[in-house]
């Protein structure tokens, strides 16, 4: 059986991988917790330098871009958790506040967390 530290271990590995795949930059800081059916990722990311540099005069057009590049991480980490940890995923939220950098995701699974992780091997 995996322990509640290795499965947020393994999670916040993928989550950095796939903000690398997407954004070329890691995260500065991530947090995971559980918390019933809801695995919830807090993290604070770099903001991607060339929405940076359009933020100010362009907001609308980057925060349509956040919203797309959001698509794209939702779609990327759903593919990678149902496959890596047999997750059953209902919905995945994800916002990002550009002036702080604070970014939160939240996946919201078919069962509790500790359903999942009674059922998987050790790693």
């Amino acid at each position: 059986m995996t322990t509640a530290g290795e499965l947020k271990q393994d999670l916040l590995r993928v989550y950095n991988a796939i903000n690398k795949k997407i954004f070329n930059v890691g995260v500065k800081q991530q947090k995971v917790d559980f918390v019933g059916n809801k695995i919830i990722i807090v993290s604070r990311n770099s903001r991607v330098p060339v929405l940076k540099l359009l933020d100010e005069n362009y907001p609308l057009s980057t925060r349509q871009l956040d919203h797309l590049l959001f698509q794209v991480f939702k779609q990327e980490i759903k593919t990678c958790l149902e496959a890596q940890f047999q997750f059953k995923i209902i919905s995945i939220l994800k916002d990002y506040d550009a002036e702080t950098e604070y970014s939160g995701t939240i996946v919201f699974l078919e069962k509790d967390v500790e359903t999942y992780l009674n059922d998987m091997p050790e790693l």
